[in-house]
């Protein structure tokens, strides 16, 4: 959440949080679209997606699908 006259509110804050988006694999694995970003915990991302969610679909869903098919 940002407050529109002075920017992030967490930064003011001194709070540890992360700008990027945390990505949640459907087998277990996270990733965050911040390069910069190390602590992948989800009380850190204000946004965090299932990779499905993910423009154009992510690979790890195919294959979870393709291991269950089998």
């Amino acid at each position: 959440m940002k407050d529109s006259l002075t920017g992030c509110v967490e930064c003011l804050g001194a709070l540890d949080h992360c700008h990027g988006t945390l990505v949640v694999h459907s087998h277990g694995a996270v990733e965050c679209t911040d390069d910069a970003c190390v602590l992948l915990h989800a009380v850190r991302h204000t946004l965090v997606v299932d990779c499905s969610a993910v423009a154009g679909g992510c690979m790890c869903v195919e294959v979870t699908e393709q291991l269950r098919a089998s």
